[in-house]
This record gives structure tokens, sequence and C-alpha cells, in this order.
């Protein structure tokens, strides 16, 4: 059995249904195609995907634990990486990083990152930064004044 098919035998289905929407297009498609054929052993398709995440009975259940804002699961990963957005922060912690890091030591920050649906729910480097709001109201205004 290979390790992503373990991985999905473990998931279930309201987890299934995000993998499927939204990490499945991450892999190769050799591998989506293996993905695929699990998802219809389990007898899910794409209707019952979208009906499975609107659904989502996970989203009110255990607030202590650590869980995905996006899809609610607790299967998440940590990750210890090295810090290196912090110049021009404001702060105290991004100071002394900035300080070590022109002396060459470097600070190393939590990266967590959701294994069901691969949502970034701590990104310390902004690698998956998403388009803040006000640049879409930029962008409709300039639009305004360009035409």
């Amino acid at each position: 059995m290979s390790r992503v098919r373990k991985f999905l035998t473990e998931l279930d289905d309201y987890e299934l249904a995000f993998f499927a929407k939204f990490k499945l297009p991450t892999y190769m498609k050799e591998t989506q195609s293996e993905i695929k054929k699990y998802i219809a052993e389990r007898g899910i398709d794409e209707t019952q995907i979208d009906k499975l995440i609107s659904a989502n009975p996970k989203r009110e259940t255990e607030n202590g634990k650590v869980r995905c804002p996006r899809c609610s699961s607790d299967k998440i990963r940590t990750e210890k990486v090295e810090w290196t957005k912090n110049a021009g922060q404001i702060g105290y912690e991004d100071e002394i990083a900035s300080l070590d890091g022109s002396s060459g030591k470097a600070t190393y920050k939590n990266q967590v990152i959701c294994n069901v649906c691969e949502n970034w729910i701590k990104d310390p480097n902004f690698e998956k930064k998403k388009t803040p709001f006000w640049h879409y109201i930029a962008t409709g205004i300039f639009d305004i004044f360009a035409r």
C-alpha cells in the first residue's frame, strides 16, 4: 500500500472531501489518478464532495484542540523553519530576530500546515500570502480611472 493511500484510509469522509477539493491538485498526475480511484472506491463523487464540505460537522467540536480553520481537521503538521521575513517588521521579537540575522544567527519559527486541505495556518515567512482585500479595492479604483 502506498504512503498516500495509507494516509487516505485514515481520513473520514469529510476530511477526504476537503482533501479532494484542495490538496489533490498538488500531486502529480499519476498520484492524482490513484487518489481519484480510491475516492471512487469509497463511493464519493463530485456532488458528494461539495455536500460533505458544506455539512462538515467537525466545525463545532473540541475547541481546545488545534484544528485547521478551513476543514476543522486535527491532522496538521508543524515544521520549524528559518524565519527570513523579519526585516522591517514591528515588535520586540522582530527586532531581536533582525539583530540575530545581521550577526549570522538564524531564528526559527513554527510553520503550521493542514495535512488534509493544505491550508497554511501559520506562515511566518509569508510564503502563501493571500492577496489582501485592499489590493482588490485599489485595483478596482485604478481600473475606473484608467479608462
